[in-house]
């Protein structure tokens, strides 16, 4: 710790004398405001974090590449994308979004009981006798039995907490210590394999250093916590972080880097409404764009700090930016035009636009839409460009790839997920973790029947499902109707 502890003020003397930040893309991984309602209240405190520790060496135990996907809990809703809607033939890791944290005092917590534990699906029981877990998180854990090699962690953050400052408290000791453990109890209790936290972004030295400080004793924790169970396989810690200058600056990279098991670069959103003209907005390499980002600049400068090749992973969106009103690529716009769920923004599943031609250009790795008719463009990713991604990933030694978010993504041969998958050749296999033995749901315990424990539990009342509806999609409330995707409005910073 007293490495960790130089290492972080070095970084902190450095990072004072840096130049005037460049321009960052912003992030659309933000909770529609409809969903943004935390209801659970504090979690027990069951799992307590010991700081002074000692802290097992952490190698990367992958025996693949990676391929993740984020699955977000409102899209059961006016999306209708369930657990089981999930093709997880090619995917290693499941990031489960969003739960959000206490600014002041950390506490971990869930943001939407009914889809996280509570929706019943086909298969679940309304009479079964004691405490037990349902919901999507349920179905998380029935896929990791189905699927050895299929992890999910639980991210916390994302753009909409992130700027409310929900995070923030990573400047606190006494917070950081709450959130690891309420975030342990719920991985334990809900079955995870992990945390991934998606902090939009680190605004000072102080703020970076405390993330880092977060990462370095959550691991300790985690690592304590498995070593309880008798776990032989490491939880991990992954950390969804900026391709730009301004989202990355605060960000002690080589600290970082010693305690998470991946970084998952947000590599999109380089362009979108906030911009002048119409441009890529995941482009992998500079071609003639106009925003100053690629992916491989910001790879390489992860790189350059100290990030592991071993441990980094490219994020591809699932989803495109619109442009209307242009004469085509990098031409001024007006407007965004409609969306799938909000305007400006249309789901990979709803792309090429009708009647519009696809160019893919192979020199920045790219691709657009384009009617001439509507004067409308679409910015997004096809399944050459992810390949050619993915071929990057592998040319580079890089950890693999990371998509956002689930739902967009369209089914069989042009499957982003998928074809990404399929470059990369031989994913990872880890085993995931199937054992948690002081979860507070007794299905969980037994592992859904197939272990038999001794731990004394407290049946309830047991509901009945409403006449009305069918046990597969009986709800305790009445869920919201619509839904949009928040898009940062000062995605830029035109500095």
């Amino acid at each position: 710790m007293h490495l960790f502890a130089t290492t972080l003020v070095f970084l902190q003397a450095a990072l004072a004398v840096v130049g005037r930040p460049k321009n960052a893309p912003g992030s659309v991984m933000a909770r529609p405001d409809q969903y943004n309602n935390a209801t659970t209240q504090l979690c027990e405190d069951r799992f307590r974090y010991h700081p002074n520790g000692p802290r097992p060496p952490h190698p990367n135990h992958r025996d693949g590449k990676v391929n993740m996907g984020y699955f977000v809990n409102w899209g059961i809703y006016a999306r209708n994308f369930q657990p089981q809607d999930i093709d997880v033939s090619k995917l290693t890791h499941i990031l489960y979004a969003f739960a959000d944290t206490d600014p002041t005092t950390g506490a971990a917590m869930l943001t939407d009981l009914y889809a996280d534990q509570e929706k019943h699906y086909d298969g679940d029981s309304w009479v079964e006798p004691g405490t037990n877990l349902y919901g999507a998180m349920k179905q998380m854990y029935l896929l990791k039995q189905a699927n050895r090699g299929l992890k999910t962690l639980l991210s916390f953050g994302g753009w909409t907490y992130s700027q409310a400052g929900h995070l923030n408290f990573v400047t606190d000791p006494t917070a950081r210590a709450t959130f690891i453990s309420t975030a342990i109890t719920l991985l334990e209790d809900n079955g995870f394999d992990g945390i991934d936290i998606d902090y939009e972004y680190p605004s000072s030295v102080e703020q970076g250093v405390g993330f880092a400080s977060l990462l370095a004793e959550l691991r300790i924790a985690l690592d304590a916590h498995a070593a309880s169970k008798g776990d032989t396989v490491p939880y991990q810690i992954t950390a969804a972080v900026s391709a730009g200058y301004s989202g990355y600056q605060y960000l002690p990279i080589a600290a970082m880097d010693d305690t998470l098991t991946y970084w998952n670069l947000m590599a999109y959103d380089y362009s979108g409404s906030w911009s002048t003209v119409s441009d890529d907005h995941a482009n992998l390499f500079p071609g003639k764009t106009t925003t100053g980002f690629s992916t491989n600049a910001s790879i390489q400068y992860y790189l350059g700090q100290g990030a592991s090749k071993s441990k980094m992973v490219m994020g591809t969106p699932l989803y495109g930016h619109g442009f209307a009103n242009t004469d085509g690529i990098r031409k001024p716009f007006s407007g965004v035009g409609a969306g799938s769920w909000e305007d400006g923004i249309w789901d990979y599943k709803d792309l090429p636009r009708p009647y519009s031609t696809v160019t893919e250009e192979r020199d920045s790795v790219a691709a657009y839409c384009y009617n001439a008719t509507t004067r409308l463009l679409v910015s997004y990713d096809t399944p050459k460009v992810v390949a050619r991604k993915a071929a990057y990933v592998n040319q580079n030694d890089l950890a693999g790839t990371m998509h956002w978010e689930l739902s967009a993504d369209k089914k069989g041969a042009d499957s982003l997920v998928l074809t990404s998958g399929k470059t990369l050749g031989k994913l990872d296999k880890t085993k995931n973790h199937l054992s948690y033995p002081g979860s507070k749901f007794d299905n969980i315990r037994s592992q859904m029947g197939t272990v038999v424990t001794t731990t004394t539990t407290t049946s309830t009342s047991t509901p009945t499902p409403p006449s009305s509806m069918s046990t597969s999609t009986a709800q305790t409330s009445a869920p919201p109707t619509t839904e949009s995707i928040l898009v940062a409005g000062k995605a830029l910073d035109k500095e």
